[in-house]
């Protein structure tokens, strides 16, 4: 135990040091202008970030964003390169206009500041836009040396997010100090928003709110793949997501085997704590009933058949699983996590509920509440609430719309460019 707590001392200590020398190193750069600094170039190209391609809300958003894209970048003639910072498995795809690089940074800041400066400096891009908070903190870092504007996107609730502990410590540190920097800060929510402004320092006029975009009829069209293990699980309520302490999977286990609802619970995405979620429902008596169903390509084709759809989350930027669910005409139980869910369910993002709520577009639940959880879920099993809820949910998926989305981000990058 000793040498492991000097290990682990030591690697902090190092990794600490490397982020001083790199925030030594922007402040440099901010502070004046040096004559190593890269010079600026007349190009038409532009540069997307993200750690990697992997299964997660943040990197489908990423996929379709460029797709989204597409025809206004080939109307203008513009380069659009794609870094991924990691080489991982990769479960989304982007279009073929896409140049993709892929890099190797092992998931260190240290690493990827050296790849990401060669990789840019290359491509020299007018601006860049990047997704989730490794991939933030490098394109602020970089930007001013490479002459280019730095749009960084949070996609979480970035309080909530970084629970405790020296790691995420050093995380909020890093967020305090390099995302007032950036020329854009582009929230998920009005929540996330009103997070990094009260709680970060970023100045409220440099933060834009940007909603996730849904293709209903795409999500309509996949969802109709015929699907004969969701045929043979009905009737089903169902959850998606990672298997990771933030998606709080225990209390939507505990609140369900308090419920005593007849439905089996379907359960789809992977994680750490995939083993000890199955030995908890052992220990509550309902393995049986408790489906996990791994990482899913087409987890709408579940959706469809569900009866509803339940999230118990701690925190959430923009949770897009509760939106595409609604898009499919899902009615929801969802908890009132930071940030999100109230915002969708009830239009106000400070709205607040003690046990469990019957809100407009769904009910909303205290966060690690088992008891108002069973009791949404013993409510919304009614056949008249899922009808009622089942409209409320087409109704209100019309709001987060691909071409909203599109007009949206152009007038963020605008608002950068033009002051060039």
């Amino acid at each position: 135990m000793k040498e492991y707590y000097i290990t682990l001392t030591w690697q902090i200590s190092i990794e600490g040091l490397a982020y001083y020398a790199l925030l030594k190193e922007v402040h440099l750069s901010y502070k004046n202008n040096s004559t190593d600094s890269i010079k600026s170039t007349s190009t038409n190209n532009v540069a997307f970030v993200i750690n990697s391609l992997e299964g997660g809300g943040a990197e489908r958003v990423m996929a379709n964003a460029l797709r989204i894209m597409q025809s206004y970048y080939e109307q203008q003639n513009t380069g659009v390169y794609l870094v991924l910072l990691d080489s991982t498995e990769e479960s989304q795809q982007v279009p073929e206009y896409v140049n993709k690089i892929t890099l190797n940074t092992q998931g260190s800041l240290v690493n990827g500041y050296k790849q990401l400066r060669t990789t840019l400096q290359s491509i020299a891009p007018e601006y860049c836009v990047s997704f989730l908070t490794r991939a933030n903190y490098l394109t602020v870092l970089l930007a001013k040396k490479l002459k280019f504007k730095a749009i960084i996107s949070e996609r979480v609730n970035t309080s909530s997010h970084f629970s405790g502990g020296l790691k995420d410590t050093v995380s909020k540190l890093l967020i305090r100090l390099l995302y007032p920097k950036a020329d854009k800060v582009i929230a998920v929510s009005e929540g996330v928003k009103n997070d990094l402004e009260r709680n970060f320092g970023v100045p409220g006029n440099k933060i834009g709110v940007m909603y996730n975009p849904f293709n209903v009829p795409n999500l309509t069209a996949r969802a109709a793949s015929p699907n004969p293990e969701a045929e043979a699980l009905k009737p089903y309520i169902i959850g998606t997501g990672r298997l990771v302490k933030n998606k709080n999977f225990s209390l939507m286990l505990n609140a369900y085997a308090q419920s005593g609802l007849t439905q089996n619970l379907l359960i789809l995405g992977k994680g750490e704590l995939e083993d000890s979620l199955k030995a908890e429902c052992r220990d509550l008596g309902i393995a049986d009933k408790v489906h996990f169903l791994g990482f899913q390509q087409n987890p709408y084709s579940f959706l469809k058949h569900a009866d509803f759809f339940v999230s118990t989350s701690n925190a959430e930027g923009f949770p897009n699983a509760i939106v595409e669910a609604m898009c499919l005409g899902k009615p929801v139980v969802v908890t009132n996590c930071e940030s999100g869910p109230a915002e969708i369910l009830t239009g106000d993002s400070d709205y607040t509920v003690e046990s469990y709520q019957q809100c407009e577009f769904g009910m909303l639940c205290a966060v690690n509440n088992p008891e108002g959880v069973k009791h949404a879920l013993v409510e919304m099993a009614k056949p008249h609430m899922i009808e009622h809820y089942q409209a409320k949910s087409a109704e209100r998926s019309q709001q987060y719309s691909e071409d909203a989305f599109q007009r949206t981000l152009l007038a963020h990058i605008n608002s950068v460019v033009a002051t060039q």
